[in-house]
């Protein structure tokens, strides 16, 4: 779900030439994407320390990223400044705004829902790892395989 949402909220901010929306969105997973990829090499080669590490900075990056910068400055950027700079100064029609207006804010609140539920399992691998000391990859577990556990 999150992927479908991310790539529509990309492909209608080209689609209309809203190409900052876009950027915005691509840059915010960027940034957190790295020390996520970080985190699951080091779980892979067995280095625990890195592992830890790694994992810590995702759930920071994850924070300032995902559900404090997202939702509080581009979500609110498109929320309060996009009719003055698309509308009033540019040559965006009102009516094409308010459609494209709610189709982008619609997009944005589900992809700051499917943030939050990330962060949650995020939470929840981290307890995992902390009382349990196991440093299985829940993202990646299929349903009907075994858990291997280190």
């Amino acid at each position: 779900a999150h992927h479908f949402v991310t790539n529509t909220l990309i492909f209608f901010s080209s689609y209309y030439r809203l190409t900052r929306i876009g950027s915005m969105v691509f840059f915010i997973h960027d940034l957190s994407d790295v020390p996520v990829d970080l985190s699951k090499l080091a779980n892979f080669v067995k280095w625990k320390v890195t592992t830890i590490v790694c994992f810590v900075v995702v759930v920071l990056m994850w924070m300032v990223n995902r559900l404090g910068i997202f939702p509080f400055v581009i979500c609110r950027s498109v929320l309060v400044e996009s009719y003055e700079y698309l509308v009033l100064k540019g040559t965006m029609d009102p009516a094409l705004h308010q459609a494209c207006y709610l189709l982008f804010y619609s997009l944005m609140g589900a992809l700051v829902f499917l943030h939050l539920t990330w962060f949650l399992i995020l939470l929840r691998i981290g307890w995992t790892l902390v009382s349990k000391g196991e440093r299985h990859d829940l993202s990646e577990h299929k349903d009907g395989e075994k858990q291997k556990t280190s």
